[in-house]
């Protein structure tokens, strides 16, 4: 199957052949950081994670949020979500590498992920996330190959693959439960003290998730003859629709506690997202265009439509990106917007950054033609 990577429109190989460009400034950019360290970054003392860290609590949560489709996509005999099974679970399997990779960019040298492997600290949150993450990788990996296996030869998936999937669901459920850990035991940030931290960041991933989800089976229905169906699409619109209400809801709740209960830190804390900060213009971007993309997919006639709903899901995915990620990890390690200022991302990290981007879409964009190219097969037998 791996043979169809290799073939493609002209189109295709100049997408291609882009993603790599970028991800090979990425790998320049790494090299600077594995000799020097963080001298090729913006951190400091106003911030010790930068954008690096951003990115993990979105990956985190897009990972956990796989197995929404994953599980009822195999487990269920009659699951409007099969077809889409093997995209979600390359869809986790992808976010998994990609945390691994920011983990690794965030340690400076990416040597020293190593160390977290062979000097685990069971106490603490994040010497569960590489060995998670790695399991996760291998489960997901191993089932979407398997299952467009199957489909190739028009057989049913391996019996097996069950088993698999069952590991898998404990150990993608921990995975934004350990993000929202390792926030909440750094004192004095009181953006990631929150109990509704972990339930945020899992209705987030699964909102976020399913709108991912809409883009590839739309884009490769458009572009590679996939077949996900109309029922299917529609359905997998309103989960993202009713995980992205929940979010919300959540995060309203937050803020209505910290507000009502008059906490002046945690007042303060929203103040620096909303307030004057250099935040402000970001925050409330992410929390009316998710706000506007949940209401649009809660309305039938725009699920049914694939590009309209494509659209909406993108968008909801981007308002997650920033509240759950960027503007999450870069406003809740600052004290005051005058320290807010003082990050910004050097050209080595927004090259790192991009870098791990493009690798993943080009990783994407292969597993999704080989995806297309399994089901168009078995339809010709």
């Amino acid at each position: 199957m791996i043979e169809q990577a290799f073939k493609g429109r002209r189109n295709y190989r100049i997408w291609s052949l882009a993603l790599l460009v970028v991800a090979a400034g990425g790998v320049y950019a790494s090299a600077l950081q594995s000799a020097d360290g963080f001298v090729h970054t913006g951190m400091g003392n106003n911030a010790i994670w930068g954008l690096y860290h951003a990115q993990l609590p979105f990956l985190a949560s897009i990972a956990a949020a796989s197995l929404a489709i994953l599980v009822p996509g195999t487990l269920q005999k009659h699951s409007f979500l099969a077809s889409l099974a093997p995209l979600a679970a390359f869809l986790g399997a992808t976010a998994s590498a990609m945390s691994l990779l920011f983990i690794a960019a965030d340690l400076g040298m990416q040597r020293r992920i190593l160390t977290l492997l062979l000097n685990p600290s069971p106490g603490a949150p994040a010497s569960w996330q590489v060995p998670l993450l790695l399991l996760f990788l291998a489960l997901t990996l191993t089932v979407g190959w398997a299952q467009v296996g199957a489909m190739r030869k028009g057989v049913k998936p391996p019996v097996w693959i069950r088993s698999a999937v069952m590991v898998a669901i404990p150990a993608g459920i921990a995975l934004p439960v350990i993000s929202a850990f390792t926030l909440a035991v750094v004192p004095g940030s009181e953006l990631w003290t929150s109990a509704l931290l972990a339930p945020r960041l899992m209705a987030s991933g699964v909102a976020a998730g399913a709108g991912i989800m809409l883009l590839m089976a739309v884009t490769a229905e458009q572009l590679a003859g996939f077949k996900a169906g109309e029922e299917t699409l529609e359905r997998l619109a309103a989960v993202g629709a009713w995980a992205g209400l929940v979010f919300l809801a959540l995060t309203g709740l937050d803020a209505a506690t910290a507000m009502l209960g008059n906490m002046t830190a945690d007042t303060a804390a929203l103040a620096l997202l909303y307030g004057s900060s250099p935040f402000a213009v970001v925050s409330w971007f992410a929390l009316f265009s998710g706000t506007l993309s949940t209401g649009l997919l809660l309305v039938p006639s725009l699920r049914r439509s694939f590009i309209a709903a494509a659209s909406l899901g993108s968008l909801l995915a981007l308002s997650v990106w920033l509240q759950s990620g960027l503007t999450l990890i870069l406003a809740g390690q600052l004290r005051d917007a005058s320290a807010a200022a003082g990050y910004a991302p050097a050209v080595p990290e927004l090259l790192l950054t991009a870098g791990i981007w493009a690798g993943a879409v080009l990783l994407m964009t292969v597993l999704l033609k080989i995806t297309a190219s399994a089901q168009l097969e078995r339809e010709g037998l």
